[in-house]
């Protein structure tokens, strides 16, 4: 099974004699992006890899109190310790440090002082042959277990605001990703929501989905859900003012097209013919636009202006964008939404609308409606995804689009729900497509709860899956 790149954190723990050493080995992987435990002893060794369950160790032929082979034979006798990769730094070619290395499958030496390039270049060859995803990693297939699961969001939606069903919830949800609504009281039929457009009011996330593409037996209960009403779609339709958009496009024929269809739909263009025009109307007037349309975003010197212009507007005054793009890489957040060129008119209407909204609005809207005892309908977001494997701290799935790095939802797996005590609640720390499959997404999930011991997490899930036999303790030097 491919696994997508940079989707898990590495641990290594550094064991080193001297600790001026240490600190300055443990600056340059810190800095790749390693988390480095440091040890200053054999014991302290011990006593670190039985707590992080480390993906390498990077240790000295010789230690305070012991030696690298001491460190290998003690990790051998532990069974959930024995496939931990150790990288042993041979500091000097003498018998002492050499001998205790013979007759033992360390994954890699290095000799001498080693520069950073040339420490981060091994580093990652041994992970890369022992360590993709984890030491510990063990797949579906070889654990012979169902990799079908579900994941699913909880939400509360809250209202219709125009031609969206809005959803208050504790992550986005990606624009590509097709979720089954499905209301805790099952007297509300369930509904496919799509083409999700993201708010944030703080810590908060509103959920915003087209109601005309919503289909299922829910239609029925969203389409009585209360209105929502804000700002302007409070006075009479005839006292509504137009909505201003910067509208930059190097054509200005197609420009002037959209133009005149937008005033249809209450839409006024600013147009901008180059990026660098679009950076001085954004400055001068950012108060007055309430969205923004770039036909794409260049990466030259009017693309670096552009983002310098728009960093300087404080976030919460920040008109969001709506970005053309023919690649179909780019993923849209809360600020920026990517929108696939060529596009039909009822898309772009409908993205825009989306965007004029401000999550503040929606969630003092919302408020002001549980206060009036309609406190939302409890649903929970659901799709289908796969378990490509599990390991320490967790595990990866595969699904059809990303997960937010950050985000917390369910996993519904039968034997997963039997390891974690029936609380199927995770934690997303990474995702990523992998290489050449754009529509192929993987996501790493956390599961070890605050103040868990990973060693314990993974010896239950372990008789769980009945991969490992029992294990034995470390004991420290």
């Amino acid at each position: 099974m491919e696994i997508a790149p940079s989707i898990t954190q590495h641990t290594i723990v550094l064991c080193v004699e001297k600790r001026e050493r240490g600190i300055a080995i443990q600056q340059i992987l810190t800095k790749f992006g390693f988390k480095v435990v440091m040890a200053l002893s054999l014991y302290d060794a011990l006593k670190f890899i039985a707590q992080e369950m480390p993906h390498l160790v990077l240790t000295d032929a010789i230690l305070s109190d012991g030696t690298a082979g001491t460190l290998y034979d003690r990790l051998q006798q532990h069974v959930l310790l024995k496939k931990t990769p150790i990288l042993v730094q041979v500091l000097k070619k003498t018998k002492e440090e050499l001998a205790p290395l013979t007759g033992r499958k360390f994954a890699g030496f290095m000799l001498g002082v080693s520069e950073p390039k040339m420490l981060i270049a091994k580093v990652l060859e041994v992970l890369k042959t022992h360590s993709v995803v984890s030491p510990y990693f063990i797949s579906s297939e070889q654990a012979n277990i169902k990799s079908e699961l579900i994941i699913a969001i909880e939400a509360n939606v809250v209202g219709r605001f125009g031609e969206q069903v809005v959803s208050r919830s504790s992550t986005e949800v990606d624009p590509s990703a097709a979720m089954v609504c499905v209301p805790d009281n099952a007297e509300n039929g369930p509904a496919v929501f799509r083409m999700a457009t993201n708010l944030k009011d703080g810590e908060e996330t509103f959920n915003l989905f087209p109601i005309n593409r919503i289909v299922g037996a829910g239609r029925i209960w969203i389409l009585n859900l209360p209105e929502i009403k804000m700002g302007q779609q409070s006075l009479p339709e005839a006292a509504q003012k137009m909505h201003k958009v910067l509208f930059y496009d190097p054509s200005e024929e197609r420009a002037n097209g959209f133009a005149e269809i937008l005033k249809g739909y209450g839409i006024d263009l600013v147009y901008a013919k180059t990026l660098n025009m679009a950076a001085s109307i954004l400055k001068r007037d950012f108060e007055v636009i309430e969205a923004i349309y770039l036909h794409e975003l260049m990466n030259d010197a009017s693309g670096i202006e552009w983002k310098n212009v728009n960093a300087k507007i404080p976030t919460d005054r920040r008109p969001p964008m709506v970005v053309g793009t023919t690649s179909i890489n780019a993923r849209s957040t809360a600020a920026v939404r990517y929108i696939k060129r060529p596009f039909g008119m009822g898309l772009f209407v409908e993205m825009l609308h989306a965007s004029f909204e401000r999550g503040k609005d929606i969630g003092e809207v919302a408020g002001k409606n549980a206060a009036n005892a309609f406190a939302g309908v409890p649903v929970k977001y659901q799709a289908q995804a796969s378990l490509v494997g599990i390991d320490e701290t967790g595990g990866i799935i595969q699904l059809k689009f990303p997960l937010l790095k950050g985000s917390r939802m369910i996993i519904k797996h039968p034997l997963l729900e039997r390891a974690w005590d029936g609380n199927g609640v995770v934690n997303i720390t990474g995702s990523s497509a992998l290489p050449g499959k754009p529509d192929v997404w993987q996501a790493r999930f956390e599961a070890v709860q605050a103040g868990t011991s990973k060693a314990k997490y993974w010896e239950k899930v372990s008789k769980i899956f009945a991969v490992i036999e029992e294990p034995a303790e470390v004991k420290s030097a």
